[in-house]
């Protein structure tokens, strides 16, 4: 079954103490344990998460939850329309979306993404976790 699960409920205290609204992103990766493990590095930067493991699930995720402010999209998910339509589709939806491409395969072509998306070699890091947090929760 192809169905996005709701967020579970949590507190709006982020890990600074503060009260601010949770800061939704969405991890859209169709293997695991690489899905798990970039939830949980944005968990540890005071995301609140949620997981895409298909396009079609990734596309209900970002028309369900309005408040989405940051996507990570692996690039190669989009199967055999190509590299990267994914996110041009997920940028042209929602051009207000913070947008972090990743991929185990060759850097993108000029043009290949969308002007707001930043491009990095899987797996997310710590510090790049960090930095969109920094970016997005100000």
């Amino acid at each position: 079954m192809d169905q996005p699960a709701p967020p579970a409920p949590r507190s709006d205290v982020r890990p600074d103490g503060t009260n601010d609204p949770r800061v939704l992103a969405l991890v859209v990766e169709s293997e695991a344990v690489l899905r798990i493990a970039t939830a949980d590095l944005l968990a540890e930067a005071g995301f609140e998460v949620l997981e895409a493991w298909s396009a079609p699930t990734a596309t209900r995720q970002i028309e369900l939850h309005t408040g989405l402010r940051l996507a990570i999209v692996d690039a190669d998910l989009a199967g055999p329309q190509g590299r990267f339509v994914l996110a041009q589709e997920i940028a042209a939806r929602r051009p207000d979306l913070s947008l972090i491409v990743l991929s185990a395969g060759l850097s993108p072509e000029p043009g290949d993404l969308p002007e707001q998306a930043r491009f990095a070699q899987k797996p997310l890091s710590a510090a790049l976790a960090r930095e969109a947090w920094e970016r997005i929760a100000r």
